[in-house]
């Protein structure tokens, strides 16, 4: 017996144990993979199978290239040293390193990242003249032709598609481009080593002898380059472990191939399979939902998630319905709440939704309750571009500061540039300052400047824009705020096609979906501005509050919440391989999940359903909408086919929304109430 073994349930010790020849070791969510992929490691090393410099183990990110060198190396000491772990690409780029000669290379040639492969594509697409198309994407055109690069074609398939066409027309000149430059880009480093095995036969077999076990995480999320690559590299010998899980492929849309791990026991002859079902993360009521989930597709290895018997079952999964989004919010914030009030720390609690559109209420809605949270996996709303523009013109409109003002001074272009703004700040340089407790503070000298553009020596034309700003602003409130059919977020929204902000976000993104999304932004702006003008009334103090609220102006604030545990927002795809003691899946509903645009593969967008309810290890709510808001109008939406697919056993439902109250629950709420209200009595004896 191993002494990799100890403490392993009998699964795992038969995963560790097998050494020779292919397995896959199919890891179910929560299953201890990496605790397995660490000790066969170590199994290895220890036994005599392979030295440390013959085993190669690929990893799809260096953090746990990272992991597992250091938790061998604790427990190998000297004898560790020499394992190779390490990403596909970082492979790549030591076999090339290694035969940069035999590869046609410089020997000290350059690696390009995705934002030179796109800026060496965009001088090229300039030198194209195509009249049946002003603008192409060109991380579009750059993932059509990697993915032509993996599977080998050159030409275009269907000659009415522009970026087919524009593809092929493009493909020679950038490799053309890359070779005379002498780099390689990120796709280069997987196919290179590949071309560089067929021409010189000779240095593959040097490699398979070199690496005489060969090991792969993440085997879900491999491309048919990845899966060659290996095959290559274990052809002579067959010591290949892969540990994967099917059921969490979730990454179809940027080239992974689901059928590697489901078609990898016929690929390598005599390929041993061990199932990791013993999930150590989730209650019992947790995984039966998420069996009954996944068990609905049909193209996969056949695999059921189990919980310790002794574990006690776990309250059931929760699913609520809301009669609109804006209320589905709310609830979410409710949630949070309750489950920070049982106990859970902030950062044990996720929401978890489909895209990152959905994320922007929720944002808005926690800074307005005060609740710390965490954008992972993507840009925070409030950190986004437009939403800073916005909110810029709102500040400077009611209480202006300096970094607002300028932020906005020619945003949308007015024909103010550098030369202006240097003549601006001479100007506020050469102000007195003023005395303590008077004047204007020195955060307004370049404000008070741009109102005495004049005396800056800002000529005429220029000066009359800055006219135009100023009296822009001072209209900006009434504007929102004045009795009208349209809402303030309606009227806000108008304003800023009105002032040109919409063609300005046209000249930055030029393309119709990219556009649509960063609109929808301001919609969602304005639909946070809604609530706070209904709650506090048609005011400028509504308008402050929105403004204090969203920008969370305190940096002294900012820096305490940012020692303190936050909740975690996170979409689907961004939340694989984390875990939460409460967990809030929000958006259950056709067009989100499976989504209308992105979801073409309904058993992947299943999938991705799964990865969220298995990130849940004590408590999982689910919510969804009848009516969700769209350009500013509220239209009826259909529930979720996978909520249609589940067992009404394992869910309890709450259509009304809310929870039926307890005795003593309700006995609790009706003694805070009554303390409220005398409360409220007291403090109005004593103001009279």
């Amino acid at each position: 017996m191993s002494r990799w073994t100890q403490g392993l349930n009998p699964e795992q010790a038969e995963a560790v144990l097998h050494t020779r020849g292919p397995l896959l070791i199919l890891a179910g969510a929560g299953s201890g993979k990496t605790t397995v992929l660490v000790s066969r490691t170590g199994h290895i090393l220890e036994s005599g199978e392979a030295k440390a410099n013959e085993l190669c183990v690929l990893t799809f990110t260096n953090k746990a290239a990272r992991e597992l060198k250091h938790r061998v190396g604790h427990k190998l000491g000297a004898r560790a040293a020499g394992l190779w772990t390490g990403t596909f690409h970082s492979f790549g780029l030591q076999v090339l390193r290694r035969f940069h000669k035999e590869a046609g290379l410089p020997s000290h040639f350059g690696v390009v990242d995705q934002s030179d492969a796109d800026g060496i594509l965009k001088e090229l697409l300039a030198n194209v003249k195509n009249s049946a198309k002003e603008s192409f994407k060109t991380d579009k055109i750059l993932a059509l032709m990697n993915a032509w690069r993996e599977t080998g074609r050159k030409k275009a398939q269907n000659p009415s598609d522009e970026y087919e066409i524009m593809a092929e027309v493009l493909m020679p000149k950038y490799l053309k481009r890359l070779e005379t430059l002498g780099v390689v880009d990120f796709e280069g480093l997987l196919l290179k080593p590949i071309e560089l095995f067929k021409a010189h036969p000779e240095i593959l077999t040097r490699l398979q002898e070199s690496y005489r076990h060969v090991m792969v995480d993440e085997f879900q999320d491999t491309n048919r380059t990845q899966f060659r690559l290996v095959q290559a590299l274990v052809m002579n010998h067959g010591n290949v472990a892969v540990v994967g899980d099917d059921d969490q492929s979730i990454y179809g849309w940027r080239g992974a191939c689901v059928s590697n791990i489901l078609d990898f026991p016929k690929s390598f002859a005599g390929c041993r399979v061990i199932r990791l079902e013993r999930n150590y993360r989730s209650t019992p009521a947790i995984l039966g939902l998420a069996n009954n989930i996944i068990e609905k597709n049909t193209a996969r290895h056949g695999k059921v998630l189990k919980a310790d018997p002794k574990a006690d079952a776990g309250a059931k999964p929760e699913l609520f319905v809301y009669d609109n989004d804006d209320i589905e919010i709310e609830e979410v914030v409710s949630h949070v709440r309750y489950f920070h009030d049982q106990g859970v720390p902030h950062d044990q609690i996720a929401v978890l939704y489909r895209s990152n559109g959905q994320g922007g209420l929720l944002e808005g809605a926690l800074r307005q309750n005060g609740i710390p949270y965490s954008i992972t996996g993507g840009t925070g709303f409030f950190d986004r571009k437009e939403t800073k523009d916005v909110l810029a013109y709102l500040r400077c409109a009611l209480n202006p500061n300096e970094v607002a003002f300028r932020r906005i001074l020619n945003t949308p272009p007015r024909g103010i540039g550098e030369g202006t703004v240097e003549k601006l700040e001479a100007r506020a340089s050469a102000a007195p300052a003023p005395a303590p407790g008077k004047g204007k503070s020195k955060n307004l000298a370049f404000i008070a400047a741009a109102r005495d553009w004049r005396e800056a020596g800002v000529p005429e034309k220029i000066g009359e824009s800055i006219d135009a700003l100023f009296a822009t602003l001072a209209g900006l409130p009434d504007e929102l705020l004045a009795p009208a059919e349209l809402s303030a977020g309606a009227r806000l929204a108008r304003f800023l096609e009105r002032i040109g902000y919409r063609d300005h976000l046209r000249t930055i993104v030029k393309d119709d979906q990219a556009l649509s999304k960063r609109w929808m932004a301001m919609e969602i702006l304005g639909r946070i501005l809604d609530g706070f003008v209904e709650r506090g009334g048609a005011t400028r103090e509504s308008l402050r509050g929105f403004v204090d609220t969203m920008e969370l102006r305190d940096p002294g604030e900012d820096l305490d919440r940012d020692k303190a545990p936050k909740v975690q927002l996170l979409t689907l795809h961004a939340c694989k391989g984390l875990e939460f003691r409460a967990v809030v899946l929000m958006g259950l509903e056709e067009d989100l999940l499976p989504h209308r645009t992105l979801g073409g593969d309904v058993a992947e967008e299943r999938r991705l359903f799964y990865v969220g309810v298995t990130r849940a290890r004590e408590r999982l709510i689910l919510t969804r909408a009848r009516a969700r808001k769209r350009f500013g109008r509220l239209a009826p939406v259909t529930p979720s086919r996978f909520l249609e697919d589940i067992r009404p056993d394992l869910l309890e439902f709450f259509e009304s929304g809310f929870r039926p109250v307890g005795e003593e629950q309700r006995k609790s709420l009706l003694s805070d109430l009554f303390k409220k209200l005398e409360s409220d009595i007291a403090s109005q004896k004593v103001e009279r």
